[in-house]
């Protein structure tokens, strides 16, 4: 992230009242705590200057947070209780059930104040201002979120864009563990910048629901498959389980990603299949089998024809 942004990557669990000032939450250069919680906190870079967050946390005495913010965009849904903030003596307060959107273009001091006996559940991602700088120059469709970010201070409710909470719930409520958490948080992560892209350009009009039919069916669709990797399901059982015809789903699965779904397992497997290699814990058979793969000459040379080079190199 930025420099000096004030959120670092760290994890917590409070089963009594533990003070937020020494739970590594803040840069303490950039931010200033007071009070203490009790629950859970976690906060991971999915990929370099964009972190996903969540939260579920009570506040037995009132909590204040100071802070110094980046030139940057945050997207938050909160889940359950409350959550508000003062930014250039402006006050948001944030609309539960519904996602919102944060944009900044220069730094700004804030303060987030709750009264004692408060509750926040909540997740979201902060991108910094410069990275989405970067990938609206790469792909001109997420330029209209670079324009969030030219007005000073941008905030607003998204109460007609539901599909970007039903991400950021799918965030909160991963099943994965370990490296396969990791590529779906940073899977779902992107779908969060390109579907709320889309919206604030205009593309998702709240009266197609022909269009967000087809958005709901691929992102549920790819969950499903992201769950199985190792036996993924046929498209066509994966078809009857979501109601639809064969043919509509893999158009609708291609529209939305741009690949078709047999192409989305490859890459995922692959990718998955990478990081574990880093790791050094197992052996190129042991995940093979893992991934699903009956032999593991198989999983080598789909290794190589995807990646350019055998799984032992990696």
């Amino acid at each position: 992230m930025d420099h000096l942004n004030p959120y670092l990557d760290t994890h917590f669990s409070f089963d009594s009242p533990s003070s937020l000032a020494q739970a590594g939450v803040f840069d303490r250069r950039a931010a200033q705590v007071m009070g203490s919680a009790i629950g859970h906190y976690h906060a991971h870079t999915v990929r370099e200057h964009l972190q996903y967050f969540d939260c579920d946390l009570q506040f037995p005495e009132p909590l204040r947070i100071e802070k110094v913010l980046p030139d940057s965009l945050c997207v938050v849904q909160v889940l359950d209780g409350q959550w508000q903030h003062r930014i250039d003596g402006r006050l948001n307060s944030y609309t539960t059930g519904t996602p919102h959107v944060l944009g900044l273009g220069e730094r700004m001091q804030a303060v987030d104040t709750l009264a004692a006996g408060s509750h926040a559940r909540m997740a979201g991602l902060r991108v910094a201002g410069g990275y989405l700088r970067e990938l609206a120059d790469e792909d001109p469709s997420l330029r209209a979120l670079v324009e969030l970010l030219d007005d000073g201070m941008t905030f607003a409710a998204l109460p007609t864009c539901p599909i970007v909470g039903r991400l950021l719930e799918q965030l909160y409520h991963s099943p994965y563990h370990g490296p396969l958490k990791r590529l779906h948080q940073e899977s779902l992560s992107l779908a969060v910048l390109v579907e709320l892209a889309a919206h604030v350009a205009g593309r998702t009009a709240p009266a197609d629901e022909a269009v967000r039919g087809q958005l709901d069916l691929a992102h549920e669709a790819r969950r499903l498959l992201d769950a199985q990797l190792a036996e993924p399901p046929t498209v066509l059982d994966l078809a009857r389980h979501l109601g639809v015809g064969e043919t509509t789903l893999r158009r609708a699965f291609a529209k939305v990603f741009g690949q078709s779904m047999l192409q989305y397992l490859r890459q995922q497997r692959m990718e998955l299949a990478r990081t574990l290699l880093l790791q050094r814990k197992w052996q190129v058979a042991q995940i093979a089998y893992r991934l699903g793969y009956a032999n593991p000459a198989n999983f080598s040379n789909a290794y190589k024809a995807y990646h350019g080079h055998p799984p032992g190199m990696a």
